[in-house]
C-alpha cells in the first residue's frame, strides 16, 4: 500500500507492505510486511511482520516488530516487542509492561519505567530485555541485559546487567547487579 497520508481509527489490516509519509493509527494495525514512512503514532495496539523504518515513531500501547526497527526518534509508552535490532539517535521508552528487543542501539537510550498496578506488576512485570544496548548516553532503569555499552552509561534501579563498558563515566544504582564494569 502507498499513499501519503494512513489514518486509521478502528482495526486496520494490511496484507502487504505500507509506504506512506504520515501515518496515524488509533486503535489497532496489522501489516503483513515492511513499513517504511516519515512520521508515525500508534495510539493502541501497532503489529509489523517485517521491519519498521521512519524518521519519527511515536507509540502509546503496544508495539511489535518482527525484524528491525529503525528511526531518528523513537518515543515509546508501553510495552514492545522488537525481533531484531532497534536502532534510533533518540530512544525514550517509558515501560508499562514487557519490553524486549534482540539489540538497541542510538545516540541518547533512555529507558524509565512507570508506575502501574499491583495486578501488573505481579503478572506483567515492566522490564527491558536486550542481549545489547549501545549508545552515547543510556539510562536504563528496570533492564536485563548481556552487554551494555557506552560513552556515559547510568544503570538505574532494579537492573541486571553481566557487563558495562563506558568511556567516559559510570553509574550504579545500589539496587541493581553489575557483573563487571570496564573503562576503556
Amino acid at each position: 500500500m502507498k499513499a501519503n497520508i494512513v489514518h486509521i481509527a478502528g482495526k486496520g489490516h494490511v496484507a502487504g507492505g505500507m509506504e506512506c509519509e504520515w501515518m496515524k493509527v488509533s486503535g489497532s494495525v496489522k501489516i503483513g510486511e515492511n513499513v517504511q514512512c516519515q512520521e508515525a503514532t500508534v495510539h493502541g495496539r501497532g503489529s509489523v511482520k517485517g521491519a519498521w523504518a521512519a524518521e519519527t515513531i511515536r507509540v502509546h500501547g503496544e508495539l511489535e516488530i518482527g525484524g528491525d526497527c529503525s528511526a531518528e526518534r523513537l518515543e515509546m509508552e508501553g510495552r514492545f516487542t522488537i525481533g531484531g535490532l532497534l536502532n534510533a539517535d533518540h530512544i525514550e521508552v517509558k515501560m508499562f509492561g514487557p519490553c524486549r528487543a534482540k539489540e538497541i542501539g542510538g545516540e541518547t537510550i533512555m529507558v524509565k519505567k512507570h508506575g502501574v498496578s499491583l495486578f501488573k506488576k505481579l503478572f506483567f512485570p515492566a522490564e527491558l530485555t536486550a542481549d545489547v544496548i549501545e549508545g552515547d548516553i543510556i539510562y536504563l532503569e528496570h533492564t536485563a541485559a548481556k552487554t551494555v555499552r557506552g560513552n556515559r552509561v547510568t544503570i538505574g534501579p532494579g537492573c541486571q546487567v553481566e557487563r558495562v563498558e563506558y568511556r567516559e563515566a559510570f553509574e550504579c544504582d545500589k539496587e541493581s547487579k553489575v557483573g563487571t564494569a570496564e573503562k576503556g
